[in-house]
Order: C-alpha cells, then sequence, then structure tokens
C-alpha cells in the first residue's frame, strides 16, 4: 500500500469521527451526491450545503447511530461500508451502505457517492 493510499484511508476514517477533524477533511468544492427520491436527496455543492443544509433536511433526528466498517483504497477513490441505525419522527430504520469518495492532491474530500442496501426504506424513513 502506498503513502498515498494510507493517507486517503486516514482521511475518510476521519469524515465518520463526528467533531472538527471531520470538517477539515472537507474540500470547500465538495460535491457529494444522496440518492433517492425523498427530501434529502439530491446534489449539495459546497462545503456549507455539504455542512448545514444537508444536515437540514435529515433533522430532526433523535437517533442516527453510524458504526463504520471497512475501508478500501484505490488511488484517488475510497469506498467505506458502513451500518447505521437511525430514528426520525417515530420511524425507526436500520441498513447498511457504502460511501464513495474521491480525494484531490491535498488529501480533501471533493465528491462523496451514497448507497444503501434497501433506498426504499431510507426514501421511506426521511419522507416521514
Amino acid at each position: 500500500m502506498t503513502e498515498q493510499d494510507e493517507r486517503n484511508i486516514r482521511v475518510v476514517r476521519l469524515m465518520y469521527s463526528g467533531d472538527e477533524a471531520e470538517r477539515a477533511q472537507i474540500a470547500p468544492n465538495i460535491v457529494w451526491h444522496v440518492p433517492g427520491h425523498n427530501p434529502v436527496s439530491g446534489e449539495y455543492r459546497g462545503f456549507d450545503e455539504y455542512t448545514h443544509l444537508l444536515p437540514a433536511r435529515m433533522a430532526p433526528l433523535s437517533r442516527w447511530d453510524f458504526e463504520l466498517e471497512d475501508v478500501m483504497v484505490n488511488g484517488d477513490h475510497v469506498v467505506a461500508t458502513f451500518s447505521v441505525k437511525g430514528e426520525r419522527k417515530g420511524k425507526q430504520v436500520a441498513l447498511r451502505g457504502a460511501h464513495i469518495m474521491r480525494l484531490n492532491a491535498a488529501g480533501q474530500i471533493v465528491e462523496g457517492w451514497g448507497f444503501t442496501k434497501d433506498q426504499d426504506a431510507l426514501d421511506d424513513f426521511f419522507s416521514a
């Protein structure tokens, strides 16, 4: 594994820390793609949309337990698999999924795509 591969894995792991270390990994011009047919679905462009608009559309969350599983690298692309359990407006969801992220030369995440094992369940959860 190259030094860049190891760095990219570290960067992506920090994306799930839930603190300022996470925010530091995000490029100012990030583009994040959220699949599905629900109020959260769509494309988020830029740091502010990713860090403010996306979470606002997910709200209100009374639970969002995220467990990172595997992180795999291929050059400037990294795949992270996870499981998540959430509760929102009395609805619950438990899913497995993955994020594919593209990093720039500075080691920041510039683009990301989300996937879940059951998109219909996630659409139902966020449409409540």
